[in-house]
Parts: structure tokens; sequence; C-alpha cells
């Protein structure tokens, strides 16, 4: 299901393309040109998905007022998943914004199919019965993956970026496998419901001198299991 994302990005040309497509993919969206302006909407929304860009003016003058963004969010307990954009993208840029808690990260130039991939990967992970779990392990999962990337030597970003997706693949298998079972106990919530909604109705229905105890039984299992 589309959510809120709110894209923060200097460049008024890819503010507005962005905008104009993750539209058209029904989603709602708020864009802002740094980081000021982000943080008085964030005052006052709350976002499901929030695609800042890496390098614009900072709180401090710095140049990389994503990182400022991304820090608030995590230090705030924001629910928001930050995907975080570049134009000048390096192993460490890359380590960096996901050991601070972005949920990905994604290097300019881009296709717009690309985006809307990760984009409706993310929304997936929000969708599970216990979001922030699923994404806790994935993040449990990741930062491992990274910090022997990081002890290692002499890998590029292109190299990163091929080792990323392919342990996002490993990843969305395991969160398949979960997306699968919850779906089993969705349906058997749903089921339960029902047999404790019939059960009521039941007893209400039988008269008064009948014995309901059978009845009583089965409304009283059903509810526990609930």
């Amino acid at each position: 299901m589309p959510g809120k994302i709110l894209l923060v990005d200097d460049d008024n040309g890819m503010r507005n393309m962005l905008g104009t497509f993750l539209k058209a993919n029904g989603y709602s969206v708020d864009a802002a040109e740094g980081v000021n302006a982000a943080l008085e909407l964030m005052e006052s929304n709350d976002y499901d998905i929030m695609l800042i860009d890496k390098n614009m003016q900072g709180i401090d003058g710095n140049r990389e007022g994503g990182f400022d963004l991304l820090r608030h969010v995590r230090s705030q307990s924001l629910s928001s998943e930050v995907i975080m954009m570049t134009g000048y993208p390096t192993v460490e840029t890359a380590i960096e914004a996901l050991k601070l808690g972005a949920f990905d990260y994604i290097p300019k130039p881009f296709s717009l199919e690309y985006l809307r991939l990760k984009i409706s990967r993310l929304m997936k992970y929000r969708s599970f019965i216990n979001p922030d779990y699923a994404i806790e392990v994935y993040r449990g999962i990741r930062g491992k993956t990274l910090g022997l990337i990081e002890n290692g030597s002499g890998m590029s970003h292109d190299e990163l970026e091929r080792a990323l997706l392919s342990l996002n693949d490993e990843i969305d298998k395991l969160f398949a496998i979960l997306k699968e079972s919850e779906g089993i106990i969705l349906s058997e919530r749903e089921s339960l419901a029902l047999i404790a909604n019939l059960a009521e109705q039941l007893k209400m229905n039988l008269p008064e001198d009948n014995n309901s105890n059978l009845v009583e039984e089965i409304s009283r299992l059903s509810n526990n299991r609930l």
C-alpha cells in the first residue's frame, strides 16, 4: 500500500522529477529544498520514507546536510526510514550512511525503476505484523556484513554496490518466508474471530434454560487464541 514520502534535495530539477514520478506511483509526497525546510515538515508530519540527498547545505555550513537530517531522524526515534541519495558515491560514505541508520543508499545517477524497486521493497518490510522487528533484523544482518567489508581492503564502490544487492536478495528470501508465515497467522486470527463471533451469537439465541456450557467454552477458547 502506497505511503507518505518526504523528498529532500536542493536540486530543483531532481526534486521535481522525483516528486512527479513518486506521485504517479501513488505515493503522497512532500518536498523540501533543504535541511531547514525538511525539519519544519518533520515537526508536523509523519512519513513512512524520507528520500534524502546527502550533499546539500548542512546545519553548520557543511555540505553533508543529508547526514544531519539522518542523525535527527534517528536521535528523535522517528518511525520514518531513510533512503540516502548521493552524486558522489564512495565506499566510505555508503558505509557511514548505513551505520547512521539509513535503510538504503542510492548512488546518482539512478533509473526511476531502480528507485521504485527500492521504495517498494522498503514498503513491503513496513507491512509486516511487526515492522520494527523486521527492519531491525535487516539492519543487524546488513551491519555485520558492512563491518566485514569495512575491515577488508581494496573494494571499489561498484563492488560494494554489487555485494549489497546480492545481500539484499538473500535477506529478501528470508523475509519472504517470514511473510508467508505471517499470512498463515493472519488467516488463523480471522477464522478464530469468526468462530468467537458465531459462538456469541449462538449463545444469545439459545433459550435461557438451555445448557450453553459448550458454547461458552468455544467462545472462551477462541478468544484466548486471538
